[in-house]
């Protein structure tokens, strides 16, 4: 190659790297498995929101920049992904794995009936089961076949609802999801079981009128919920088999979660 002709290739190169960034961005959004998830809130409005799945894990499931999106709006009822505490509209995560679930967080300041549905699946081979998983009542709802109808009082409610791809997610979510502690002042809080007289115990300056008690056993099912009205309370287990169960508290300032041994 003489030397203009050289000089000609060279002065396309950038224009030609460019055409190669968007050839290979083309096909990486191709590629790019989507679920498609609609809100619709109590005054009618709907949320749409977006999951992907980026079959290279160039996306995680924390934040990561230029998959994710924020949630910018300021509506008084909404359905949002939570990412590290914070509301997101989009959220990229990795390559599709069945064993996923991704917490949902639901903020209504009107009570009523919602609405969660399935809109669309994209580039995957086969279809995918795709559910709303309702840790309070333990129940699935596949939103491949129904939407997920149900009137909620105005509340705001986290570490509840979950997209899963399978119906047992609910033992890694309850393994997880319900051991962590979501407020500082939980360190007041002291639970501890008595297998001498068969007494859960309570104790903490924080616990206020609203605070509610909720025992599970390890397969996330709920076996006793209980309102707590004093800084001390005892909850009878005489009926409650032996084993290694979750003890949650949720007040609407603070929730916190361990786990307890029941024995004879």
């Amino acid at each position: 190659m003489n030397l203009p002709n050289l000089m000609r290739t060279i002065s396309k190169l950038p224009y030609l790297l460019f055409l190669l960034f968007c050839i290979n961005f083309s096909q990486a959004q191709s590629e790019i498995q989507r679920v498609r998830i609609d809100f619709e809130n109590t005054d009618g409005y709907t949320r749409h929101l977006l999951l992907g799945f980026v079959p290279d894990n160039s996306a995680s499931d924390g934040f990561d920049y230029g998959y994710d999106a924020l949630n910018n709006d300021d509506l008084e009822d909404d359905l949002n992904w939570i990412i590290d505490d914070g509301r997101y509209i989009i959220q990229g995560v990795g390559a599709f794995n069945s064993n996923k679930y991704y917490p949902l967080g639901m903020f209504l300041t009107n009570t009523g009936d919602i609405s969660i549905s399935l809109t669309e699946l994209e580039n995957f081979e086969n279809e995918i089961d795709v559910y709303l998983y309702d840790l309070e009542s333990n129940t699935y709802a596949l939103l491949n076949e129904t939407n997920f109808d149900k009137n909620l009082s105005a509340n705001t409610y986290l570490n509840r609802f979950y997209i899963t791809f399978s119906n047992s997610a609910h033992i890694e979510i309850s393994n997880n999801s319900l051991l962590s502690t979501n407020d500082n002042e939980s360190g007041n809080l002291k639970i501890w079981h008595s297998n001498h007289n068969d007494l859960l115990h309570i104790n903490g300056k924080t616990i206020f009128t609203d605070t509610t008690l909720s025992l599970y056993n390890m397969e996330g099912k709920k076996l006793v919920e209980e309102k707590i009205t004093n800084k001390s309370y005892s909850l009878d287990t005489s009926t409650i088999s032996k084993g290694i169960y979750i003890v949650k508290i949720n007040s609407d300032t603070f929730s916190h979660s361990t786990k307890v041994c029941i024995t004879d």
